[in-house]
């Protein structure tokens, strides 16, 4: 696989960490009912785990020589302000069942590039992680 291949799918996982719903959220503040307090913790955890990851991803995007472009948040994201933080994990979860299919296909097209792929196996692997703890709230 062409170094700037590789270059365009990394940048892609880029995007998918620095610009995921849960990252949105840092923007936003919704309505956190009596009992839920740890439910923004969640949150924070997965943002925290996605940023170390991106920071590993641009590193090996400097080294092919890659300008990374994220991107901007999508639109959809947009409507998620003032509401319940009940009604966001329920927005996080659809969105990470999203994210994990597109990392799916991204760690597929990269079977001749290992270091690549393992970043990618490792978003996938925090990914169903990450749902996992949504789902359990």
């Amino acid at each position: 696989m062409k170094r700037t291949d590789v270059a365009l799918v990394l940048d892609r996982l880029l995007g998918l960490l620095l610009r995921s719903f849960p990252q949105y959220l840092t923007y936003v503040r919704p309505y956190i009912p009596a009992g839920c307090g740890d439910l923004p913790l969640l949150f924070d955890d997965i943002q925290v785990d996605q940023t170390l990851l991106a920071m590993r991803v641009r590193e090996q995007l400097d080294r092919l020589g890659a300008l990374p472009s994220i991107g901007e948040f999508p639109m959809d994201f947009t409507d998620a302000h003032d509401l319940s933080i009940e009604y966001l994990v329920a927005q996080a979860i659809r969105y990470q069942q999203q994210d994990i299919q597109t990392l799916r296909q991204i760690s597929q097209s990269l079977q001749l590039a290992p270091t690549a792929k393992a970043l990618v196996d490792e978003a996938l692997g925090m990914a169903h992680g990450h749902l996992e703890s949504l789902e359990e709230c």
